[in-house]
C-alpha cells in the first residue's frame, strides 16, 4: 500500500524522476514482533507524468509487462551478508512489494510535481511461507508514463524481529 503524504507543483524541474530515501518506522503486533516497516521518500518529476490511469492496461503497460508496476521495489534479506530473496510457494514468485501508482499529475499550465510518499512493507507474505529474516534491505525507484526511470535508492540494513 502506498500513502502519498505531501505534494507541491514545481514550475522547473528534470522530466527525469528523481527519488530521494528520508527514512523508515517499524510497528509491532500484538506479540511485540515487527509486522509492518513504513519507508519514506521524496520524490520529483519535472513534467509531472508519475502515475498510471485506470486505463492504462495496454503495453507497455499490462500485466506482466516490465512496465507494469511504476515504484518498484528490490526486497532481501542480508542475514548472512549477501542478498537472500524470499520466494512464496504459492505461485513460485519472489515475495515484492513493487506497486501501481495512480496518475498524481497536477491540472494547470505547471506540470512539475514532487512530495513525499510512504511504501508499506507488510511482513504477512513472509511469514506466511516460513520466512523469519533478521536483517532486510530495500532498493527502490520510479518510472513515469514516458518511461524514464528515476535514480534508484537503497535502505539501511533493518534489523528485524519477526
Amino acid at each position: 500500500m502506498l500513502l502519498f503524504l505531501a505534494c507541491s507543483k514545481e514550475e522547473t524541474g528534470s522530466t527525469i524522476p528523481k527519488v530521494e530515501y528520508l527514512g523508515f518506522e517499524k510497528f509491532q503486533n500484538g506479540s511485540g514482533k515487527d509486522s509492518l516497516l513504513l519507508i519514506r521518500f521524496r520524490f520529483e518529476d519535472g513534467d509531472g507524468d508519475l502515475g498510471y490511469a485506470e486505463s492504462d492496461t495496454l503495453p507497455p503497460f499490462q500485466i506482466g509487462d516490465p512496465y507494469f508496476y511504476n515504484l518498484h521495489t528490490d526486497f532481501y534479506g542480508t542475514d548472512g551478508g549477501g542478498k537472500v530473496y524470499y520466494v512464496d510457494a504459492f505461485s513460485n514468485d519472489t515475495i515484492g512489494y513493487d506497486q501501481r501508482i495512480q496518475t498524481i499529475t497536477p491540472e494547470g499550465k505547471y506540470k512539475g510535481i514532487s512530495g513525499t510518499m510512504e511504501l508499506r512493507v507488510d511482513f504477512t507474505m513472509l511469514l506466511l511461507n516460513g520466512h523469519s529474516p533478521k536483517k532486510v534491505q530495500l532498493e527502490m525507484w520510479l518510472n513515469d508514463r514516458a518511461l524514464h526511470e528515476s535514480n534508484r535508492i537503497l535502505t539501511p540494513e533493518i534489523d528485524l524481529d519477526i
